[in-house]
Order: structure tokens, then sequence, then C-alpha cells
């Protein structure tokens, strides 16, 4: 008996010591006799009552229940008391006497009963789970405030389990693709993706699995740009980003991730690669010489045009030095005006001589601005090149010309003065001076005209005998002329002009076209080389017969003078009685241009 009770009491020591290093706290309630209970130190611990606490009632422990918790927890166990069951579980907070402190409580018990099924003892063991419940109640929290910051941010955003499958999508990812919440955790993403971003998306993939999974977040984060169809048809293009998720245990367990919507972003960086093409294309192409350099001065881009001016390669360039092109008057001020404007970060303009690659100076004028980064960052210089060469050169050439033409001008007032004077000035009849006066200016007018239409340099002498003689006109049938090719100076142009003027005129008022039967030979021949003369016969035929006039008249005055003395040619004329012949002969030499046949 003795041996049995030692026992007992080893094995009431064994399970006490095992209550203590678990802190279990055990009860042993007699339900036949007003409840009368043995309770663990560990129990009267986790209830917050003392080490000498007496024998407890029903009302005391469900006194101790919180409010909120004690009619449920009551009724919980009175029906389980009244039922058949013989276990009992229950959960529910406690406000601890010792302290006021509300403490959670997870009980487990045994309800003996007796052959007719009446409760007869409960044996029961009681466990603060407070610790689990307030994690537990942290873990919920934590879970809502990530749920509520998920769905309250404006991008999608998703959460997937080790094998890809989504446990959670927020708001905005459901609204992304206009799904509901269920619909939105079942879609195939991957049959969303354009078929142009299809090997992007493997890839990604593929490196996902090749490198190993880190905790640390510079290393472990995945991101690939795709584009994304929504379920209205609207392609977008998105951003992902993901990175793997770990558990409590540091065991990983998925990924989570989200998506940026960078359409936007995109069509403007499209636009802007399309917008700087056409800016390439069109310097590239542009009919003027574009160039950009650096903050130094130092090329970095010479368009087509500028790179075959200087016979540079596209490669070349930036190895090309501009300054050693330039003329050596103009090297120094250049480089020094350059030099000024991209430290001051101004505009320039200027004109010098630069070699170009056919070993020519060629001038061109220069206009650059300075160009900046979207952070106000100096960037270097754009600017143009043209030629301006030919123009420099026309436009000495203008004022060369309008010398001459001052000059030309000049002589050609003399000669109307002259031709005033003696017309004027032997002419009694006024009326007959005016219509001879105006029939010279004609002629000399015509005479202008032909120079004017070769620019002053020579007049056809073919052209300017018929617009003088109107041969194609009223004198049709009546002169003819026959020649070469003959170009004249402008003096000699004017000189023959007036001449042949003359001739017609008198031989209308006196020689053979005053009668309709009258006829008149024009003819030239030249001799070529050294030395080489012009000849031209007026022959007139058919006329009234022909004598010495009584006194020399202008015409006189003007063949002698005009083609004898200033042209240097010599003049005859004879008063044959069947028709004036006039023999006038001047010098042709390198003065005159483009002698033909």
């Amino acid at each position: 008996m003795h041996r049995l009770l030692r026992q007992l009491q080893a094995r009431e020591a064994e399970l006490a010591l095992i209550h203590r290093i678990a802190g279990i706290g055990g009860v042993e309630v007699d339900l036949r006799d007003g409840f009368r209970n043995r309770r663990s130190p560990e129990y009267l611990i986790i209830h917050g009552l003392p080490p000498t606490a007496a024998n407890e009632t029903h009302e005391d422990w469900v006194a101790r229940i919180h409010p909120e918790d004690r009619t449920r927890v009551e009724s919980q166990f009175l029906d389980s008391l009244a039922s058949t069951a013989s276990d009992y579980s229950a959960e529910y907070r406690i406000i601890r006497p010792s302290d006021g402190r509300t403490r959670w409580v997870r009980v487990a018990a045994q309800i003996d009963r007796d052959t007719d099924g009446r409760p007869i003892r409960l044996i029961g063991a009681h466990f603060d789970v407070t610790d689990a419940k307030l994690a537990e109640q942290a873990l919920r929290e934590s879970e809502e405030r990530f749920r509520t910051i998920a769905n309250s941010a404006p991008i999608p955003m998703w959460v997937t389990k080790l094998d890809g499958d989504r446990s959670f999508v927020n708001q905005a990812y459901t609204e992304f693709f206009e799904l509901n919440y269920e619909e939105a955790l079942r879609l195939d993403w991957r049959a969303r993706v354009h078929p142009e971003d299809a090997e992007r998306i493997l890839k990604a993939e593929q490196l996902r699995k090749l490198v190993p999974v880190s905790r640390d977040p510079p290393k472990n984060l995945f991101a690939v740009e795709i584009r994304i169809l929504r379920t209205n048809g609207d392609w977008r293009w998105i951003k992902a980003v993901s990175q793997p998720r770990f558990d409590e245990h540091g065991e990983h367990v998925g990924f989570i991730g989200v998506a940026l919507d960078i359409t936007t972003a995109k069509q403007a960086e499209i636009e802007l690669r399309s917008s700087e093409e056409r800016f390439r294309l069109m310097v590239e192409n542009a009919p003027v010489m574009i160039w950009m350099s650096d903050a130094a001065g130092k090329c970095v881009q010479l368009n087509q045009m500028l790179r075959e001016f200087w016979g540079v390669s596209a490669q070349g360039v930036p190895e090309f030095d501009w300054s050693d092109t330039l003329h050596p008057e103009d090297r120094a001020s250049v480089v020094s005006k350059v030099s000024c404007a991209l430290n001051a970060r101004s505009d320039f303009e200027l004109k010098a001589r630069y070699l170009d690659a056919k070993g020519r100076y060629r001038m061109l004028e220069t206009r650059a601005h300075p160009r900046f980064s979207t952070s106000g960052e100096f960037m270097g210089m754009i600017g143009a090149n043209v030629d301006v060469t030919e123009r420099d050169e026309a436009e000495k050439a203008r004022e060369l010309l309008v010398d001459e033409l001052n000059h030309r001008v000049k002589n050609t007032l003399s000669i109307v003065q002259a031709i005033a004077h003696q017309t004027f000035r032997n002419n009694a009849d006024p009326i007959e001076a005016r219509h001879a006066f105006e029939g010279r200016l004609i002629a000399l007018g015509h005479a202008h005209d032909l120079l004017t239409h070769a620019n002053w340099e020579n007049a056809s002498l073919a052209e300017l005998a018929e617009t003088t003689l109107d041969a194609k006109g009223t004198n049709a049938n009546r002169i003819s002329l026959a020649g070469p090719r003959v170009l004249l100076t402008p003096k000699q142009a004017v000189s023959i002009a007036m001449a042949l003027h003359e001739l017609c005129t008198n031989a209308r008022k006196y020689g053979a076209l005053s009668k309709d039967e009258g006829r008149v030979q024009v003819d030239w021949r030249r001799t070529s080389g050294a030395g080489a003369q012009l000849g031209i016969i007026w022959q007139e035929v058919g006329g009234p017969v022909v004598s010495p006039p009584a006194r020399r008249g202008f015409g006189s005055t003007l063949l002698e003078r005009t083609l004898a003395h200033d042209l240097d040619g010599e003049v005859t004329v004879k008063f044959d009685p069947e028709g004036l012949l006039c023999r006038i002969a001047l010098p042709l030499d390198g003065a005159v241009a483009g002698l033909g046949d």
C-alpha cells in the first residue's frame, strides 16, 4: 500500500513538473457537490489568483471572464455539461484580479459522467495564449493594413505563391484589367502580353530562375517593360517589378509585385526618338552645312554637306579639327571669337575662309547658338555654315557693274547730247528735227536692249542690223542682210547701230528706199588671226540717180567721227549714180567676245 502511494505521489510530482515546465494550469472540478475544485499553482498564476486562494465557485469563475465574452463562454460551458459530450474546449479573455490585465485563455477539458450520463467531474488544462493571440491580432491588423494600403495604391499590385498562383491582387489591379477580384486572381496575364514582348518575358523568367533567391533588395528585384492588353482592347505599356517574399522562418514562399503604367512615358520616348530621327534626317540632308560641338568646341556631328565640304567621313568626325582648315589670315580671329562665345555660352556670327576637300579656300558665313541639356547643363554649340563665296563675288561684281553702269550712263548721256547738238544745230525745220532726234534715240535704245540682254558683254551684229533696220518688219522685202556671226563690244554696237540708222534714214529720204523698186544689201565679213578686221558693205540699188550732197550732214559726221575716229576704223562713201556705196572697216581685237562662224 505504501509502495503504491509512493508511486502515485511520484506520478503527481512528475505531472506537476510537466505542468510547471509547459505552463499548463491544471484544474479538477467535482461537479456533484457545488463545483468543488483543485487548481494547480500554474492555474492560479494564469488567472491572477493568490497562492492561498480558497475554493472558487462557478460564479467566481464567470465573474473573472471578460464582459464581452462572459455570456458566450458560460452558455457554451453549461451546454457542454447538459449534453452527452465528454470533451470541452473554449477560448476567451479573463481580467486577472491581481493586476487587472486582460489575458487570453484556452481551455481543453474532459467531462466524466456517471452511468446515467450526468456530469460528475471535469479535468482540464488552461493555457495562457495571450502572446499568440496578440501576434495573431497583430498579423490580422498587419494584413488589414497591407490590404488597405495596397487597395489605396494607384498602381496594380499582386502577391503570388511559390507556384505562381496569385493569392492577392489590389483594387487597382482589378480596375486595370476591368475584372472582379476572383476573375483577376485567375487571370492568365501571359495571354495578354503583346507578341513582340513575349520573348522579353521569357528571358526575364529564365534570368530569375538562374539568379539565386536573395533577401537583399538590390539583388532580388526583377523588372521588365511589356505591353499588356486590357479587357477594353487598349494596349498599355507597363513596367512590372517583382521580388521574392519569405515567411517568418526565412523560407521563400512566393513573390510580390507592382506594375507601373508607363504608356505616356513610352509614347513620349517613342515620339522623342521619332523627333530625333526627323531632326537627324533633316540635318543630314539639309542644303546648308550644319554642325554640333561639345562644350570645348570640338566637333561631335557634321551633316553630309559639311562632311563632303571638308572631305571627312562620319567615322572621322571625332578626330577632325575644323580650325586646321582656316585660312592662316583668319585663324587667330576666328578661334578667339569662338572661344569667347563658348566661355560666355552665347551666340556668335562670323565669316572666314576655309580650305575645302578640293584644295580651294571658300568663304563661309557661320551662325551658332549654345545648346543646353534639360537640366540646364551647357552641352556645346549648334550652328550652320553657308558658302557665300559666289555671293561675295557677285556682290563685288555688282559693285563693279554699278560703277560700269554709271560710266555707261554718262557715256550715253554724252551720246544723246551729241545727237541733240548735231540734230538741232543744222536743221531749221523743228518737226523734221524732232523726228530725226526720236529716230536716233530709238536706234540707240535698240542697241542698248541687245546689250542689256547680253549683260552688256556683247551684241550680235546680225541681230543689231535686223533690229535697227527693221529687216524682218517694214523693210523685210527691201533690205537684205548677209554675213557670218560676229559679236560686237558695247562701244562698237552703239556706234554701228547709229551708223546703220543714219544710212537707212538717208536711204528713205534720198536713196533707194525712197522708191518702191529700190533695194539695200548689207553684207559683212571678217578676217581672223592677228589684226582681224570686220568689213561692212552698204549697197543701194534701184533708187533715184545719186549725186554727192551739197553739204555735210549728221550722217557723214557720225560715220567719220564715231566709226573712223572713235573705233579706229575706216569709212569710205561713194555716191555712184546707180546707188550709194558705203564701206566700213573696223579692227576686231581680243576684246571682242565670242567671235563665231
